[in-house]
């Protein structure tokens, strides 16, 4: 059974990660964890992600946020969470008014996709939330 996280976070590679980090824009976290994630590095995968989803996913799934994302990358066969993240294509990031978050425009082998992000503590996470 897939946990909540496990398809929140294939979905959104799927559909086009490629990634930075820590005091970066909000492209530059996207194209880091999508390098994290072709690389399963799972625990800089789990790092990138808005520690409050983490936090409710792990407690509805029973699982550590790593876990997950190994079963993802298990599920998803030969190519892994993401196949090739230099085929991802990464768009100009849409700042909220605030400026506590973003939308990343991404595509990936002709599926586009949003990721989004909030800060946090100075630097961007991805975020499944609401």
């Amino acid at each position: 059974m897939k946990t909540v996280m496990t398809v929140a976070l294939a979905g959104a590679i799927t559909l086009g990660l490629d990634a930075c980090g820590e005091d970066g824009s909000p492209e530059d976290t996207v194209k880091e964890l999508a390098q994290a994630a072709a690389a399963e590095d799972f625990a800089r995968v789990c790092a990138l992600l808005d520690p409050e989803y983490v936090e409710a996913a792990e407690k509805a799934d029973g699982t550590s946020c790593e876990e997950s994302i190994k079963g993802a990358a298990e599920d998803s066969g030969e190519e892994g969470l993401l196949g090739d993240p230099d085929k991802l294509e990464i768009g100009d990031a849409e700042l909220s008014e605030d400026g506590a978050s973003a939308i990343v425009p991404t595509t990936y082998e002709g599926q586009r996709s949003q990721i989004r992000l909030v800060k946090v503590d100075d630097a961007w996470r991805v975020t499944f939330g609401l």
